[in-house]
């Protein structure tokens, strides 16, 4: 690897592949599997490296690569992918980040200290959210860029998971850590739950209502169905 490779990885810590490379099999199982579990067309991809995520999903979505490093987003911005893309140069813990179905997540967390809250905080601005992460990993594994430690299925409730090796083996249950296999990341699916609010009213069509439908539409999380109801005896068509 050139010496322009090796400061693009972030000594070794980024994946960096260039359009035209190809992709190790640890790094391209993990964005097969977030296309098999990718729900609609709207993808955030956080720590995208240069992009090259984006060749194992579907055609037909809006990809959005956002990355704090700006010298890596300008190398994605080269590349020339041949799909809907853009990339943003950001810090997760500034940026005010706009809603998606899918949020990826691929080995950032770890990067943080307040890397499970991070993770906690995409869930409003997603209708599903996939990471990965080390499992179980001790101290020093994988050196200093590592803050968080030791993370396993207890700390992401609400999470279905699943496991890949260092080869990019994915499975249901975990291939234990020996010689041949000396880590594992844990994969966590989450999903929103659908919201249904039901609103009666009776009468205060102009008073009381109003205010109740704005206080709804003010929530953080935003029901995805709103009913409203009306007890009157003799009720108003609601759609006017």
């Amino acid at each position: 690897m050139d010496e322009y490779r090796i400061r693009l990885t972030n000594n070794f810590e980024r994946a960096v592949f260039l359009k035209g490379d190809v992709v190790h099999s640890r790094e391209s199982a993990r964005y097969q599997w977030a296309s098999r579990n990718l729900l609609g067309t709207k993808v955030l991809d956080i720590g995208c490296s240069t992009g090259y995520g984006g060749q194992f999903l579907p055609k037909n979505i809006q990809y959005t690569g956002l990355d704090y490093d700006q010298t890596i987003i300008d190398v994605a911005k080269q590349q020339n992918w041949d799909w809907d893309c853009q990339f943003i140069q950001a810090d997760i813990n500034q940026i005010e980040l706009g809603q998606y179905d899918t949020i990826i997540a691929f080995e950032i967390i770890e990067h943080m200290d307040n890397g499970l809250e991070v993770l906690e905080k995409l869930k409003k601005n997603c209708k599903r959210l996939l990471f990965t992460t080390p499992h179980n990993e001790p101290k020093g594994f994988w050196g200093e860029h590592h803050k968080l430690h030791g993370l396993n299925e207890s700390n992401f409730k609400g999470f279905d998971f699943e496991y890949t090796n260092e080869y990019g083996l994915i499975t249901k249950y975990m291939i234990p850590v020996s010689e041949s296999n000396r880590f594992n990341l844990l994969m966590g699916k989450w999903n929103r739950e659908k919201i249904l609010c039901a609103l009666p009213t009776k009468g205060r069509y102009f008073t009381t209502l109003p205010l109740v439908i704005e206080a709804i539409a003010n929530q953080t999380q935003k029901p995805d169905k709103l009913i409203i109801f009306d007890d009157n005896d003799e009720p108003k068509d609601m759609r006017n």
